[in-house]
């Protein structure tokens, strides 16, 4: 038997001492998984690709897709004060944040700077859940006076998304109910194959889409269900690289990669740059602006967030990239080496360069087969953020010590059309 203490270790070093690595969908997603190829998420193993990336992502974009997202931190606030607390840790104005309603928010440090960002449920009058990277710690250190409880309740349920123009069929297939007076970024209970879950009109991929939030030890009945709800829509099982590409075209970043986590909390991306002081950022660099409300009196960061305003704003702006893959390739058949430009998402940030001069990063860089193109999110210099700017990528080909200075333009966000509707 594993100890409580055992499991505050294990949320601290992100490790299951139990050597679990599976999630309460684990035995349906190993069943239906024709690859080896996993992805080590935070304290989880989850599948990477099932059999065709390219398949799994087509379906999220024209069909129906089933993930598995359990391993998603949640971090629930309850008690006398959580609605003052949570008022005082986000940006936003909570006015509209009303039981079975859902906030996407940054949350910052006193700097100003992002520690995550993700959603806020309002589960009840007194209780909230935060989804995103780790922060069970940053909200424990900064509780003080509140009387609130702070809980990692990420291992109590899992989170089975369905993405895609036809995945309101198939939740209403599974469920029995009608489903088309749910907007976006809400909740609502139900019960899917015998088992009761919260619903959320909610996703990572930029396509209309739900979130199954289901106890732990019920995950197979569920999965199931929308199995079989899904088959005649040509549902089909999707792996985190096909989500991971997906989110980058829908505009959707991450921490770690795209931006350091400035709190307490061990990242979950296992990445260098999740923990660099350099990649810290301020919710108006990162394209967060619209989710600040300065006419607040109060909450961590405003008067950061304030000065920078003041002071003529973020230094850098959030764009999107498209580099120039042909001559990215043409480099490598110009060193007789095969060309090697992957379709996986990449977490490590390359220089961005204007005439030999660093002006910033690119981050998520990947080939999207949605829009063929070359793609990655831009932390740059603010007065180069006008589409169509042009800059270089520091691209290092792989199999030499040969970096090229790849052209690239400054796009609009998202890559494209979000299509939540």
């Amino acid at each position: 038997m594993v100890s409580n203490a055992h499991w505050e270790a294990a949320r601290a070093s992100r490790f299951r001492p139990d050597g679990v690595i599976g999630t309460p969908f684990h035995g349906r997603t190993a069943r239906h998984s024709e690859t080896p190829w996993y992805f080590n998420w935070d304290l989880c193993h989850v599948v990477d690709v099932y059999d065709d990336f390219h398949a799994e992502l087509r379906a999220i974009r024209e069909t129906v897709a089933m993930g598995d997202m359990s391993p998603l931190c949640k971090c629930e606030v309850s008690g006398p004060d959580a609605s003052r607390f949570v008022d005082w840790v986000i940006p936003r104005d909570t006015a509209g944040l009303q039981v079975g309603s859902i906030y996407y928010t940054p949350w910052c440090n006193q700097d100003g700077k992002v520690i995550s960002d993700g959603l806020v449920f309002r589960d009840g009058e007194e209780s909230y859940r935060f989804t995103g990277d780790p922060t069970v710690e940053w909200f424990r250190e900064i509780s003080g006076d509140y009387d609130i409880e702070v809980k990692d309740v990420t291992d109590d349920f899992g989170i089975l998304a369905i993405q895609g123009p036809r995945s309101r069929e198939v939740l209403e297939l599974a469920t029995g109910e009608d489903w088309s007076d749910l907007d976006f970024s809400r909740l609502r209970p139900a019960t899917v194959g015998g088992v009761p879950v919260e619903i959320a009109r909610q996703g990572f991929t930029g396509e209309l889409g739900y979130e199954l939030l289901t106890p732990f030890d019920r995950g197979a009945p569920v999965w199931d269900a929308i199995a079989e709800a899904g088959e005649a829509s040509g549902i089909r099982p999707c792996g985190e690289w096909a989500i991971d590409v997906a989110r980058v075209e829908a505009g959707l970043m991450i921490p770690g990669p795209d931006y350091a986590n400035a709190g307490p909390d061990p990242t979950g991306s296992h990445t260098v740059s999740a923990s660099d002081p350099e990649f810290y950022s301020s919710p108006f660099e990162l394209g967060m602006g619209w989710l600040v409300d300065l006419a607040k009196p109060d909450f961590i960061g405003r008067d950061a967030l304030v000065a920078e305003q003041e002071s003529g704003g973020p230094r850098r702006a959030l764009v999107g990239l498209e580099i120039d893959w042909r001559q990215i390739i043409d480099a490598y058949v110009e060193r007789g080496i095969a060309p090697n430009i992957s379709t996986r998402v990449e977490w490590v940030a390359k220089p961005v360069t204007v005439d030999g001069r660093g002006v910033g990063r690119a981050t998520s860089v990947t080939w999207s087969p949605t829009v063929g193109k070359l793609i990655a999110f831009g932390h740059i210099e603010k007065d180069l953020s006008e589409p169509g700017t042009a800059v270089a990528v520091s691209w290092s080909l792989l199999g030499t010590e040969d970096v090229i200075d790849a052209n690239a333009s400054v796009a609009k966000l998202p890559f494209l059309d979000l299509r939540r509707a």
